[in-house]
């Protein structure tokens, strides 16, 4: 039995990357293979046995609030959904920190929407069974190729050791780092952190301590979190067995209708 029973899913306000595909509309009510992109991240989550979400959305997403909640207790979806508004986009660590009461002093999943895994045991599950493994905040890692360059975009990697499936990290790159195509090095394959996060109670702490070090106007993002955490030893990533698709590109997205597709409208194979 999973002992993460809570997820958070950041809607926030920017979206520059999806803006082209989303034609305006909320870039997580995309359609994937007919379904809201929010729904299918949702299903992901009850799935691995999450039974209460939390959508933090920023205050234009009307919409996203009623059709998260209008899912609630629906089948393959969690049994209660809140939201919540979030103000400003500050980032993402800042969109986390809301849901400090919502995780009432328990281990919470975090899911981005703009990422889907295509998977036997969703990716959430994956993460879960890693955290309860270590009693660590985890991360989850996919592995990239030189052949998902333009899958990937912009991404940086993270050096780390391959322990089964948790990869054990040694340093969080960071996000200035990241140039316009991944670059393997001449290595055959890297591992890159991606939207789907375990976190413990003791994240809320280190986010309070982040943002005390941050200049007026500064982001409160997961990466120096993430850091402050792997240096406490604290923080461990998971490498996903399945397929990723990253949505916000329009490679990805075109992938994820695809392989979503309803059984009447997948392709089919010469006989």
């Amino acid at each position: 039995m999973s002992d993460v029973k809570r997820a958070l899913i950041p809607c926030g306000g920017k979206g520059t990357r999806m803006a082209l595909l989303s034609g305006g509309r909320a870039k997580e009510l995309m359609p994937i293979g007919g379904v809201p992109l929010l729904l299918r991240v949702m299903a992901e989550c009850a799935s691995s046995g999450i039974e209460e979400v939390l959508v933090v959305a920023a205050p234009h997403k009307e919409d996203v609030v009623e059709i998260a909640r209008g899912a609630a207790g629906k089948d393959d979806m969690p049994a209660r959904v809140e939201t919540v508004i979030q103000r400003e986009p500050r980032g993402l660590a800042d969109a986390i920190r809301l849901g400090r009461e919502f995780a009432a002093g328990d281990a919470i999943g975090v899911a981005l929407p703009d990422n889907l895994f295509v998977a036997q045991v969703p990716a959430m599950a994956q993460l879960i069974e890693t955290h309860q493994q270590t009693g660590k905040n985890v991360v989850a890692m996919v592995e990239l190729f030189p052949e998902d360059a333009v899958r990937a975009g912009p991404t940086s990697l993270y050096p780390g050791i391959l322990k089964g499936d948790e990869y054990a990290i040694s340093e969080i790159p960071s996000k200035g780092s990241r140039s316009s195509t991944f670059d393997l090095k001449g290595m055959p394959s890297g591992f890159t952190g991606v939207g789907r996060y375990v976190f413990l109670p003791e994240v809320f702490g280190a986010i309070d301590e982040i943002e005390r070090q941050l200049k007026p106007g500064e982001e409160l993002d997961d990466i120096p979190v993430m850091s402050l955490l792997l240096q406490r030893g604290r923080l461990t990533g998971r490498r996903i067995v399945g397929d990723f698709l990253d949505v916000g590109l329009p490679a990805g997205y075109r992938d994820a209708n695809e392989r979503f597709a309803p059984e009447d409208q997948q392709p089919r194979l010469a006989r």
